[in-house]
């Protein structure tokens, strides 16, 4: 008998401890879910890694977060954003590499962080000694309130743009830029002196940042002549309608519209289609 009440002793103390290793099992929702994003950016990238906290009924900024204090922006972990290269951060230089995003919030002005300790939980051990930058922004009020929070890359440009944070109806940005022209216009001189020189992409840089447009022409021009493609033409009709030499960019954009008609992906044949008779269209109407 008193074996007996051993084991089932025993057995009950089992299933009691049993009950915390079968609790670790459960997959339960996640209250402030992990966002992880990387945006190509200028010649590298941009990453985020942030938690994302919901209002849930509760007001935010001057109470839940107070104003006048340094927050995580976020939940969780400390707020964390890559860059892939040297930028300026609202206007300050920031070198490549990871830091901490924090905040203080502020009905008129907000501060800006970037942080060089990435390991923290919250703002509990934030230490402003090792601030890499700090930055004011304008708080702006939005029409209707954001019910969770985000971190966003907007008004993208190749070598600008702008991070916006987003919670209630308070919206805060920050302009992001880079100085890579200089970094790319040395890798075209130097590639231009190889035996594989990089027309159509130099050409196509030349266009898209307002360069010399002859020398992008000139440029295309030669990588036409080693290898005619119905997107090489496309873009040749692209640059001389900036030039406005409209006759000679719809001749380019005939060319194009033949070469199409061999290529065997029907939707790339479809869309450089629509995209060459919109040209045409364009340049026809113009003297």
């Amino acid at each position: 008998m008193k074996l007996l009440s051993t084991l089932v002793l025993a057995g009950g103390l089992c299933s009691v401890a049993a009950l915390p290793l079968q609790a670790q099992q459960l997959r339960l929702p996640v209250m402030s879910p992990t966002v992880r994003m990387r945006q190509d950016f200028s010649t590298s990238y941009i990453e985020l890694t942030y938690g994302r906290p919901s209002k849930r009924g509760r007001d935010i900024f001057g109470k839940l977060e107070p104003y006048g204090q340094v927050w995580r922006t976020g939940a969780n972990s400390s707020t964390r954003i890559k860059f892939g290269e040297e930028v300026k951060f609202g206007g300050q230089v920031v070198p490549a590499g990871t830091y901490a995003l924090f905040t203080i919030p502020d009905p008129k002005e907000w501060t800006i962080i970037l942080n060089k300790d990435t390991s923290q939980w919250g703002a509990y051990d934030y230490r402003p000694e090792l601030d890499q930058v700090r930055v004011k922004a304008k708080p702006r009020t939005a029409n209707t309130a954001a019910e969770s929070f985000a971190i966003t890359l907007e008004n993208l440009q190749p070598a600008a743009a702008d991070l916006y944070l987003r919670w209630d109806k308070v919206r805060v940005s920050v302009p992001i830029e880079a100085d890579a022209d200089a970094r790319i216009m040395a890798q075209i001189q130097d590639a231009m002196k190889t035996d594989k020189k990089p027309y159509f992409a130099a050409a196509q840089y030349y266009y898209s940042t307002g360069k010399d447009l002859n020398q992008a022409i000139a440029w295309l021009d030669e990588s036409i002549k080693q290898q005619p493609s119905y997107y090489a033409y496309y873009w040749k009709g692209k640059m001389l309608q900036k030039a406005n030499r409209n006759a000679e960019a719809a001749d380019a954009v005939r060319q194009s519209l033949a070469l199409v008609k061999q290529e065997k992906n029907e939707h790339s044949r479809d869309e450089y289609t629509r995209l060459n008779e919109q040209l045409l269209k364009e340049v026809k109407g113009k003297k």
